[in-house]
C-alpha cells in the first residue's frame, strides 16, 4: 500500500469518529461502549445494597424470673433491759431459743435491800400522817382563838405555815414510797411480747446497770423474713403481696410473700430492698443466707428482639430504618430481658422498623433492601 492510500484510510476513520461524537452531543443514541459502562455501574450499585432482615418495635407483655439474694432477719425485735442500777441478779428463768409469752418472767433481781428501804419509807410516811393531823388540829384551835382575840395574827400565820409544811412533807413521803414500790415491781424482768429468745446476756449474780446492750432480745411471734436485694430495673416490677419462692442455705424451699418494698435505691450499688415474709419455722435462723426467685411481670412495654441491640462503648443502640430504607443508629436505654426480647425504657416509638440482625455490619446512612420473616411482607417483596 502506498503512502497516499494510508493517509486516505486514516482520514476516513477520523471522519467516522467525528460523526459519532457529533451525534452523541446532539442527543443521539450513545455509543455501545458507553451503554456497557453504565450497565456495569448499575450492576455494582445493586450489588452494594445489602438485603437485611428488619423487625418492628412493639408493645409486649414481659414476664421473667428475677433472682435475689439476702439474709434472714427478724421482722420485729423487742429488747428487754432495766433502768435499775446496783441490784444483784437473783435468777434467770429462760435461755436462748425458748418461746415466751407476753408478760412472762424472764429474770428477777434481788429486792431484799429494797424491801427494807420500803419498810423504812412507810414508817416515815406514817409519822408524816400523824404530824399532819397534829398540825391541822393546832391550826383549827388557833383560828378559833383568833376570833376571840386570844391569838395574834402572827401566831395564826405561824400555825398555818406549820400545817402546810407538814402536808408537803406527807406528800413527799408518799411519793418516795410509791417510787420504791414501782422499783420493786420492776425487779422482775418480763417479756413485752410473745416470741423467741434470740439472745441472753444476763447471768445469775450479775449486778444490774443501765446499759446500751439489752439483757434479752426477742423475735416477736418468732417471725423471720428475708431481706433481699434486687436491681433497680427489677424492683420496679415487684409487687407487694406477690408470691416468692425462697431457697434456704440448706436447700429447703419455702413459699413467702412480698411484705415491703424499700422506697429508695442505694446510690453506690444501684440495688433496692424487698422484705419477704416467711411462715413461722423453728429452723429459720437470723443471719442465714437465702435466695429468692421473683416472677417479675409487666404489661404493654416497648420491646425489641435482643438480636437487634447493638452494643458499643457509647452504650446500647438500634439501627433504625426509615421510609427510604436508610439506616440510622439510634441510642436506647434497656430494661430487663425476658426470653428473646429486651425492654426499651427509652427509644423509638412502637411500630418503628429496626434491623433484626446484622446491625454490627451496617453503618449510619447505609441504604438496605429490607426483608422480614412476616408472612404479610412476602407479596411485597415479590413485586
Amino acid at each position: 500500500m502506498t503512502m497516499r492510500h494510508k493517509f486516505t484510510s486514516a482520514a476516513a476513520i477520523a471522519g467516522v469518529g467525528m460523526m459519532a461524537f457529533t451525534l452523541h452531543a446532539c442527543g443521539g443514541k450513545p455509543a455501545p461502549a458507553e451503554e456497557a459502562a453504565e450497565g456495569v455501574k448499575a450492576t455494582a450499585d445493586t450489588a452494594n445494597t445489602q438485603t437485611m432482615r428488619v423487625t418492628q418495635i412493639e408493645l409486649r407483655d414481659l414476664s421473667d424470673e428475677v433472682l435475689a439474694a439476702g439474709r434472714l432477719v427478724v421482722r420485729e425485735e423487742a429488747s428487754v433491759g432495766t433502768e435499775l442500777t446496783g441490784y444483784r441478779v437473783a435468777a434467770v428463768y429462760v435461755d436462748e431459743g425458748a418461746w415466751v409469752k407476753q408478760g412472762q418472767a424472764l429474770a428477777k433481781l434481788d429486792d431484799t435491800l429494797l424491801q427494807a428501804q420500803i419498810a423504812q419509807a412507810e414508817a416515815t410516811l406514817a409519822t408524816q400522817k400523824a404530824s399532819v393531823e397534829f398540825r391541822r388540829s393546832q391550826l383549827a384551835r388557833a383560828e378559833l382563838l383568833s376570833k376571840e382575840g386570844a391569838v395574834s395574827q402572827a401566831q395564826l400565820d405561824q400555825s398555818r405555815m406549820e400545817a402546810a409544811s407538814a402536808e408537803a412533807a406527807l406528800l413527799a413521803s408518799e411519793a418516795n414510797v410509791n417510787e420504791m414500790k414501782v422499783r420493786q415491781s420492776r425487779m422482775v424482768l418480763r417479756a413485752p411480747v410473745a416470741g423467741v429468745i434470740l439472745q441472753r446476756t444476763l447471768r445469775p449474780g450479775d449486778i444490774s446497770m443501765v446499759s446500751g446492750t439489752p439483757y434479752f432480745r426477742i423475735a416477736r411471734e418468732g417471725l423471720i423474713e428475708l431481706d433481699a436485694e434486687l436491681p433497680d430495673a427489677a424492683l420496679a416490677h415487684v409487687k407487694v403481696g406477690a408470691t416468692v419462692m425462697v431457697t434456704l442455705g440448706t436447700g429447703e424451699r419455702i413459699a413467702g410473700k412480698v411484705r415491703f418494698i424499700s422506697p429508695r435505691v442505694d446510690l453506690n450499688t444501684n440495688l433496692g430492698r424487698a422484705r419477704i415474709e416467711l411462715p413461722y419455722d423453728a429452723g429459720l435462723r437470723p443471719g442465714s443466707f437465702a435466695e429468692a426467685k421473683f416472677n417479675a411481670s409487666s404489661t404493654g412495654v416497648l420491646a425489641v428482639p435482643a438480636s437487634a441491640i447493638r452494643y458499643e462503648s457509647g452504650g446500647a443502640s438500634v439501627m433504625l430504618v426509615d421510609d427510604a430504607n436508610t439506616v440510622h443508629q439510634t441510642p436506647v436505654k434497656l430494661g430487663r430481658r425476658s426470653g428473646d426480647y429486651v425492654e426499651l425504657i427509652d427509644g423509638p416509638p412502637a411500630g418503628s422498623r429496626v434491623l433484626a440482625t446484622g446491625s454490627a455490619f451496617t453503618l449510619d446512612g447505609d441504604v438496605i433492601k429490607p426483608t422480614t420473616d412476616s408472612p404479610e411482607a412476602a407479596p411485597a417483596e415479590g413485586k
